[in-house]
């Protein structure tokens, strides 16, 4: 029973030190009045597509047009000549006849996709409209500015004080407060 009373006696000590500490902490925070805050502003670049279409053909003159550009037909010959030398590389007699004509022919389909891959890439995704115009995308930067943070001045014990802060602050701010002893 003792024991019981010496253990609850030591709590109630430590509880009551911690509720003083605590108390005391609070102490240390004051609210001071919020005089003036200004948003702080941070300008982004924002990308914004739009798909232009003209009747215009300076770009088929300058550039040329990749629908009328025919294939030189480059691709394909060198697709034939390597898959028919990969292809007679396999089979005996007429088999190797076959593997042959089959790497030719197989050598021309890849070649001539690649050559009209290549025109593709190089002239780009653009297209021509039913009207006979050219329509391409274009992006344009467009700023935009959005609020990063707020400066503000408060005022405490007549004096001004400033800050940044991240949220806008309302009327008052909560600000600690710490004394010191000036002269020893």
């Amino acid at each position: 029973m003792k024991t019981v009373k010496k253990l609850l006696s030591g709590i109630a000590i430590l509880s009551l030190a911690t509720a003083v500490s605590a108390g005391r902490y609070d102490s240390d925070y004051s609210y001071a009045r919020v005089v003036n805050v200004e948003p702080i502003y941070e300008t982004y670049q924002i990308p914004q597509e739009t798909q232009v279409c003209t009747r215009d053909n300076r770009y088929n003159r300058n550039h040329g047009d990749y629908r009328t550009q025919r294939a030189s037909g480059g691709g394909a010959i060198l697709g034939a000549i390597i898959g028919g030398a990969i292809g007679n590389r396999f089979g005996k007699g007429n088999g190797r006849k076959a593997s042959t004509a089959a790497g030719v022919f197989v050598g021309a389909a890849i070649g001539a996709n690649a050559e009209k891959h290549n025109r593709d890439y190089r002239y780009g995704n653009n297209r021509h409209d039913n009207r006979g115009g050219y329509c391409y995308t274009e992006t344009e930067y467009i700023p935009e500015q959005r609020i990063v943070g707020y400066d503000v001045a408060y005022e405490y014990d007549r004096k001004v004080y400033h800050t940044t802060m991240q949220n806008h602050p309302g009327e008052r701010v909560r600000v600690r407060v710490d004394v010191q002893v000036a002269e020893y």
